[in-house]
């Protein structure tokens, strides 16, 4: 749970190291315990420890962070696509198969569903082959006019999501900003694509520099 938290916090845009009082929050125990735990996950590898900052994802951590939200969000998936749970309800459900289910289920489980991009509550589902958590992304209606951005998460609901994945326009797609305004974000992705001001909102992306390959 506190490789998740971390890992979540640094997929909603909190840059690393967290903050260790946030961490403690989020799991509802004293500052004091979440540090004596971050140290020794630190001491295993898979968090990082800076005192009075915080913590952060080694790469170990990372991948094993997202081996448990790959699972819960299928889980989620499931349960809301066939099962008839809410989305809050059947994360709270999938926090339970997570921990019992092993990599080949998961990975049956994707399939099963058609490979989702994301879960019932917007969230990325990682892939089995390229298990990472989005970093220091921001909105895409935050990007520059003429800037290179790449989709590191979709927050909008299913039909929108259903929408931009019509689009061309997943976790992972490159795009360019050609121009923005108060009614809307027009891109360049596989065609031109002219998203509203919100819907823009709801696409996390990272930027990319000159040394990123297009």
């Amino acid at each position: 749970m506190y490789l998740i938290t971390v890992a979540r916090a640094a997929e909603a845009g909190h840059p690393e190291p967290i903050p260790m009082p946030a961490i403690a929050e989020a799991l509802g125990v004293s500052v004091a315990s979440a540090n004596e735990m971050i140290r020794k996950l630190a001491g295993r590898g898979l968090l990082t420890y800076e005192p009075y900052r915080g913590s952060g994802l080694t790469a170990s951590g990372r991948a094993v962070a997202s081996r448990v939200l790959r699972t819960r969000r299928l889980w989620a998936t499931f349960l809301v696509e066939h099962l008839g749970f809410g989305p809050a309800e059947a994360d709270a459900q999938a926090c339970h198969l997570e921990h019992v289910t092993e990599a080949d289920a998961a990975d049956r489980l994707a399939a099963f569903l058609g490979d989702p991009a994301t879960d019932p509550l917007g969230h990325p589902i990682p892939s089995a082959l390229n298990q990472t958590i989005p970093q220091h992304s921001i909105a895409l209606d935050e990007v520059p006019v003429g800037s290179d951005a790449e989709v590191a998460a979709i927050r909008a609901p299913r039909a929108a999501a259903d929408f931009l994945a019509a689009q061309g326009i997943a976790v992972g797609t490159r795009v360019t900003v050609l121009a923005t305004g108060e009614a809307g974000v027009l891109i360049a992705a596989k065609d031109l694509v002219n998203l509203t001001r919100g819907l823009a909102a709801a696409i996390e992306v990272r930027a990319l520099g000159p040394s990123d390959d297009r």
